[in-house]
């Protein structure tokens, strides 16, 4: 299992964090699972929608 990492750049700190299981979701793209992740920490208050250049969004480990 994956997760994609929400790291806000000021602090370094990860501010959200999902988990992948492609097994179950093997049909989305690399920027499909980025824009997820984002979308659900928006929508769980985590994250400031119109602040999205203040957050690195990466994969820890690798999607095939």
């Amino acid at each position: 299992m994956k997760n994609v990492q929400i790291i806000e750049k000021s602090s370094g700190h990860i501010v959200a964090e999902y988990p992948v299981i492609e097994e179950l979701i093997d049909d989305l793209s690399e920027e499909e699972y980025i824009e997820e992740a984002w979308d659900n920490a928006v929508e769980e208050g985590l994250v400031e929608e119109t602040n999205r250049d203040n957050y690195d969004i990466e994969i820890d480990g690798d999607i095939h």
